[in-house]
């Protein structure tokens, strides 16, 4: 009876309980190292002039292209701007009062883009080349932008940016083995994540130690984290868009990375003098090593990532990519004399193919084109056979999935310039989905403490079901002053799902103060769809309709100096209709014939509030660092008569601090320290979370009854990384080496559960088991302790 309990609890452990609308026009902007998105006939430049001295802005100071003889003069912030400039190189002259002679610099300028560039005048200086190459930020569109190669070399990392990305304000993750990434006190399945307008179905393999991402080809990471415009779609209270290469200066080059676990590699290659491509590939290695030693199976887990960029005529640019990712273990052949005929398998992964077509069309007509597949799969099998004669009650459990699912996606988005002032963007969206699910189930109907008996139930619970979505936006920025700038749109969604059609309105305004700190605003509404389960299962509810969210955000950046920017944000969200089923644990243990849960139903609502505060210096190439600051408070209640109660995040605060000096072009030190509060008890199922094959979001790996059997608190916790790097060569290879200290000083974060009065007593005699049922103490460390890690990375 005991092993028996446990084994169930594990089981339900197991059991399982978007479109990215890259508008890629001349209006929204990709940061500095962003490459070329569409190709219109000319370029913009724009920047600052200050005083190296001073580090303050210097108002009328002459700004001079020498080759076409345009010249115009800095503001009272001390910045200045050109349109519409041929594309190549040029030499801008800068004249102040300050300096006696003329600061230099060469600026190359490619069509379509924009770089703002930031220019010291007080002796003599003479600057390298500029590459204009990032596209104009609307004032009205509000992100946090890092630098790809900066996230890699934050200490504990792992040279993975998306790892990193944590210590921007409002991001965080349960521990360090669940990295289900919560943005803005919302759920993980609210969080959208695209990889060169491709939708990313599940970031870490095993959900936290390797990313499915490769970040030697990352040019830059943006995190739209509320209160973003129509460009984005369906299914996404935040985004994280990831962007790769498309461009090369030099001929080839690539990453080799030879660890122990995963080594993984990346190559990439001009194509003529139109053209990139690139490769990349993660795959285990330990288990073939182990294998040699231990007689023994091991979880594997396999990533690649395919692009090819060409230009095809000067209007048009074709790229296709591929990306893909599995997740397997398989234990089925791992016999006990106590479970002969147990087993264990688990297969998750994806894979997507995508042609893109960008065309500038005419100098204020611009269209991005794309067809998309995808095929996402699940199989899990844990138990025995129950037909098995003589088949213990471990033996006869089961749960297993097979979910299937293809996805075609024809997506089209416009962007068209009005006028100087005002730009007009649409799109439409058109998706095809023929699912396939099947579960089978033979669990214990109930657990009594009083009773030797199990009552077991065997349940098979198929769907088949196309999905088919459609989606459409239109949406309008006018600068009607020159400190003002608006921002209206308004976004259709229909799900057959759900039969409805959803309205979502949108708009943000941009000022720029006096001071030349810029104030944003912006409102939106953001839906969310239901599971395909809570809906189509044999338990689901076919009347369900979409969550909905309203965004307020209000945002102030400021920049202290041309090397410092300060940015603080306030947020509210109103959670109205949330999808919720009560969970009735006292019937888990009677022999009643009580119903453990309620229907679901649109019957949930919560809010979110939150303050974060983002503070980055860089300079030049020898520094770089940020601090950040976030408080989020969120709560959510199951019916319109219970009691708000805390979730996920609930008066938490989150506090990083990152820094990287390079007191020589070839060494580097880092360091990270990061602070986090403990959170409330919440129930587990809302920390552990699996990649939804279906609608590509995310939702709990436990079920609603497991997860209100035990909740789950954190304790507070900080901790501080370092890292030190340097590069050399080897072979004639460039290799970076590098050694990190995790956890310096050996913080302890542990997590608390909290179990019911019935909880049967034999739990509490499981040798083994991590924590005490009886006195619910911390037992269980979920944070790295204290150790070194090194190891070298080639490229060439």
């Amino acid at each position: 009876m005991k092993s028996c309990l446990f084994f169930v609890l594990f089981i339900g452990i197991m059991m399982l309980s978007s479109v990215f609308a890259e508008t890629n026009t001349a209006q929204e902007g990709t940061p500095e190292s962003a490459k070329q998105l569409v190709l219109p006939t000319t370029g913009d430049v724009e920047g600052t002039v200050y005083s190296q001295d001073t580090d303050t802005p210097l108002v009328a100071a002459e700004v001079h292209f020498i080759e076409i003889d345009v010249s115009t003069k800095t503001d009272a912030s001390g910045n200045f701007r050109f349109i519409g400039i041929a594309p190549g190189t040029y030499t801008l002259s800068i004249i102040h009062s300050t300096s006696e002679t003329p600061t230099t610099a060469k600026i190359e300028v490619t069509a379509g883009e924009t770089k703002q560039v930031k220019i010291p005048v007080g002796t003599t200086v003479q600057l390298e080349t500029v590459v204009v190459e990032g596209q104009r930020l609307h004032p009205t569109i509000s992100r946090k932008e890092m630098r790809g190669s900066e996230l890699v070399q934050i200490p504990s990392a792992g040279s993975d940016a998306l790892r990193a990305i944590t210590t921007l304000p409002g991001i965080g993750v349960p521990n360090d083995f669940l990295r289900a990434l919560h943005i803005r006190g919302s759920a993980p399945g609210d969080t959208r994540i695209y990889i060169d307008r491709t939708p990313l179905s599940y970031p870490f393999h095993f959900g936290g130690f390797f990313s499915t991402t490769h970040s030697d080809s990352i040019e830059s990471i943006h995190v739209y984290a509320a209160g973003y415009g129509a460009e984005f779609g369906l299914d996404s209270q935040s985004v994280i868009d990831i962007r790769t290469r498309e461009r090369l200066d030099k001929q080839w080059g690539g990453v080799f990375d030879f660890n122990f676990i995963s080594p993984y590699g990346f190559f990439e290659t001009k194509v003529g003098d139109k053209g990139y491509a690139s490769v990349a590939g993660r795959f285990t290695t330990y288990n073939l090593i182990l294998g040699l030693f231990f007689h023994s199976t091991f979880p594997t887990w396999s990533d690649y990532e395919l692009k090819f960029a060409y230009q095809l005529t000067e209007k048009h640019h074709l790229t296709l990519n591929g990306i893909g990712a599995t997740d397997h273990f398989d234990f089925s052949n791992t016999q006990s004399a106590e479970a002969p005929h147990s087993s264990a398998y688990f297969k998750n992964g994806f894979q997507a193919e995508g042609i893109h077509l960008r065309s500038h069309l005419t100098d204020t007509l611009t269209s991005h084109l794309s067809f998309t597949h995808s095929y996402n799969f699940l199989n899990i099998n844990f138990g025995g056979d129950p037909s098995q004669n003589g088949a213990s009650p471990n033996e006869k459990i089961i749960y297993s999935a097979q979910v299937n699912v293809p996805t075609y996606t024809l997506r089209e988005d416009i962007s068209y310039a009005l006028t100087p002032k005002l730009q007009l963007e649409q799109g439409f969206l058109f998706a095809f989905s023929p699912a396939e699910s099947a579960t089978h189930t033979f669990l214990p109907e109930n657990i009594s403490s009083d009773d030797e008996k199990l009552v077991w139930k065997e349940k098979f619970d198929p769907f088949h079901y196309s999905f088919q979505q459609a989606e459409g936006y239109l949406q309008t920025r006018y600068d009607p002053l020159s400190f003002l700038s608006l921002t209206l749109g308004v976004r259709l969604d229909y799900l057959n799902l759900t039969e409805e059609l959803s309205i979502q309105p949108r708009g943000s305004l941009s000022l720029t103060l006096p001071t030349t700190s810029i104030f944003r605003f912006a409102y939106g509404r953001y839906e969310q769809s239901p599971f395909a389960y809570q809906v189509l299962k044999t338990d689901g509810n076919r009347d369900l309709k979409s969550s909905v969210a309203a965004h307020y955000v209000i945002e102030l950046e400021h920049e202290l100096s041309p090397q410092t920017a300060l940015k603080f944000a306030l947020y509210y969200k109103d959670i109205e209709k949330l999808i919720t089923r009560s969970v009735n644990v006292d019937a888990l243990f009677d022999n009643t014939d009580t119903a453990l849960t309620t229907p679901y139903r649109n019957q949930g609502t919560g809010f979110v509030n939150g303050a974060e505060l983002f503070l980055q210096h860089r300079m030049s190439e020898k520094f770089f660092g940020w601090f950040s600051y976030a408080y989020t408070h969120a709560e959510r209640r199951e019916t319109p008569n219970a009691p708000y109660k805390p979730f996920l995040f609930d008066n938490t605060h989150i506090a990083s601090l990152v820094a990287n000096y390079s007191p020589t072009p070839k060494t580097s030190i880092g360091a990270k320290w990061q602070y986090v509060s403990g959170t409330a008890a919440v129930p587990l199922s809302t920390l552990l979370m699996i990649q939804d094959p279906v609608t590509l979001g995310m939702h709990p790996l436990l079920s609603d009854v497991a997860g209100a059997i035990a909740p789950a608190a954190f304790q507070a916790y900080h901790r501080l990384d370092l890292r030190l790097s340097r590069k050399r060569t080897q072979w004639g290879i460039p290799v970076t080496e590098f050694i990190e200290v995790w956890n310096v000083y050996n913080s302890q974060n542990k997590i608390q559960f909290s179990f019911p009065d019935q909880f049967p007593d034999q739990f509490v005699e499981f040798e083994g088991l991590p924590l005490d049922v009886e006195t619910s103490e911390y037992k269980s460390p979920v944070r790295f302790p204290f150790n070194f890690t090194f190891g070298a990375t080639y490229k060439f």
